[in-house]
């Protein structure tokens, strides 16, 4: 699937990922977010054990679930009413997969934050949109509570993913969305390297990520690197799917309907299906460090 070089990087990395959602976006449902125990069985099979935890329960949007680095945490973006009453707002929350505490993290009134993704020990990177509607690459200092703008020239951004601390990979809305590489040490201009791109990226080795482009209606993958190199993976996500993540270098999990899916170059077969669990409308996912935790978000009846 990947090329030899990707082969041998990419199972450093893939705890680590990245399952990003369109800054701004809001739906008319409810959406949930819970995980679900996998397992891998000596046939190398990876199995979905069918006992929720619920992440949350309500009314409203929650959405854009991440692990935390340790695996003991969850980040996700919830959309909140505005304490004057006017409007709505999201902030990015944590729930504590030990305690099942709800922590809201970002606490901002004016300005709304989007996927989540961890950063380094003290800092969590979000898309941040300000009162003027523009939406930039940022860092949050989680102790001082300090916001930092990564290139406010380059906007409006709608996910993002790292390819090193200091270059990211970001989809910039417009008429016709597009994948260029946000590098924080340049003040040039990036390149537009693709259109047309899906929303899902993962990074899957240092400089390495992932990313999805419709063709006839069906979304490919592909990989880019730092240096702007991009190289087809020879896979195609099923019809109406476009959030994925890997757990290995030949398979990945996706989620249609009610249903888990691993896909993998050679086959797609059934994962788990969720309709006993009240659950439908599967879409971004994430998976912890050691790969023994999968959420996922999915539209609640």
């Amino acid at each position: 699937m990947f090329s030899t070089k990707f082969k041998k990087t990419i199972g450093l990395s893939l705890g680590i990922t990245v399952s990003l959602a369109l800054a701004g976006a809001s739906n008319a449902y409810s959406e949930d977010i819970m995980m679900l125990p996998l397992h891998k069985g000596i046939d190398a099979k990876y199995r979905i054990e069918l006992k929720p935890s619920h992440v949350t329960q309500r009314d409203g949007y929650d959405n854009q679930p991440k692990f935390g680095p340790d695996g003991n945490s969850l980040y996700f973006t919830r959309q909140l009413d505005k304490a004057d009453g006017e409007g709505q707002q999201t902030d990015i929350f944590k729930f504590d997969i030990d305690s099942k505490d709800v922590i809201n993290v970002t606490q901002t009134e004016d300005f709304s934050e989007y996927s989540p993704t961890p950063y380094n020990a003290d800092f969590l990177s979000t898309v941040r949109v300000n009162p003027e509607g523009e939406q930039h690459l940022s860092l949050f200092n989680t102790e001082a509570k300090v916001h930092e703008v990564l290139r406010s020239d380059i906007e409006p951004v709608g996910y993002f993913s790292w390819l090193q601390p200091t270059k990211a990979a970001v989809f910039v809305l417009g008429d016709v969305m597009t994948l260029q590489i946000l590098d924080t040490e340049s003040e040039q201009q990036p390149l537009v390297l693709e259109e047309h791109i899906g929303r899902c990226f993962e990074t899957v080795a240092n400089n390495v990520i992932t990313f999805s482009k419709e063709e006839d209606g069906i979304h490919q993958l592909y990989a880019l690197t730092s240096e702007g190199a991009i190289s087809s993976l020879e896979l195609s996500l099923p019809e109406g799917v476009q959030d994925y993540v890997w757990v290995d270098s030949q398979r990945l999990i996706v989620g249609k309907g009610s249903k888990l899916l691993m896909v993998s170059s050679a086959e797609t077969r059934e994962l788990a299906d969720l309709s006993s669990l009240d659950v439908d409308g599967i879409t971004r996912l994430a998976l912890s460090p050691d790969k023994s935790r999968l959420a996922l978000v999915y539209q609640r009846p």
